[in-house]
């Protein structure tokens, strides 16, 4: 088995070859790993705000993301995982979009398998991953969302799959390392696990720093405090994330 990372959603060839861990570091997947950890039901992600605001009158949801790191009006809350470590979501539903991290789980949905991956739950993701990529005959990979739509490189992304590319290894020893995979893990080992000091020279850690969310930072610089791995699954069109499979319709 390989495990490769794609710098950017569109970077993955042959997705529906592997099993993936989508990681949007900063913050959409950290912010949906944290929902779920507090209770969410499930999240529901849209790659578009038109259709995010639909789905969440639809489906009695919450309306949560950004556009510019900041919520657009009319929606319940932004894309803080510092600020939703503090709610309690127990039986809940909330309909996410982001600028880079809803698009990139929608890119990648054609896959087997798609888990939302971060720093907070690095080891349980990797874990999975590699479990599910070796029950199903595939190789693995880590799709980085990416900054400007999913478009180009993001440090903090990259850095991130680094670590999940470590502890997949950590997990398989035998799991081979594309290029890709291994300037990530070394990009990871450059900064010693201080992801909070990488995020201080990404351009988009920066840009939030600046705009307040130093709490958002340091929240999602923690490693391996979650054991939840949120899963998507397809009800008809719409793809939701959930930590346990929904039940069967009767």
């Amino acid at each position: 088995m390989k495990i490769t990372v794609a710098l950017t959603p569109r970077m993955l060839r042959a997705p529906r070859d592997h099993a993936v861990a989508v990681v949007d570091v900063l913050r959409a997947t950290t912010s949906i790993i944290t929902m779920l950890e507090g209770g969410l039901l499930r999240a529901i992600v849209s790659d578009n705000i038109q259709q995010a605001r639909k789905l969440a009158l639809n489906n009695f949801s919450l309306l949560c993301g950004e556009v510019r790191s900041r919520p657009p009006a009319g929606f319940d809350y932004g894309n803080s995982p510092a600020e939703f470590a503090g709610l309690s979501f127990k039986g809940k539903s909330a309909v996410l979009f982001t600028t880079n991290g809803t698009r990139a789980l929608a890119e990648a949905s054609s896959a087997p398998v798609v888990l939302a991956a971060a720093l907070t739950n690095r080891r349980a993701v990797a874990r999975r991953l590699i479990d599910e990529a070796a029950s199903r005959g595939l190789n693995a990979a880590v799709v980085c969302a990416g900054v400007e739509r999913g478009t180009a490189f993001s440090l903090e992304d990259t850095a991130a799959a680094g670590a999940i590319v470590e502890a997949a290894r950590e997990h398989d020893a035998a799991v081979a390392l594309t290029d890709e995979a291994w300037a990530a893990l070394h990009l990871w080992r450059w900064y010693r696990g201080d992801a909070l000091r990488m995020f201080g020279q990404s351009a988009h850690g920066r840009s939030l720093r600046e705009l307040g969310f130093d709490g958002d930072l340091r929240y999602a610089a923690q490693l391996d405090i979650f054991e939840s791995v949120p899963v998507l699954y397809h009800d008809g069109d719409t793809k939701v994330l959930r930590t346990r499979p929904p039940r069967e319709k009767t």
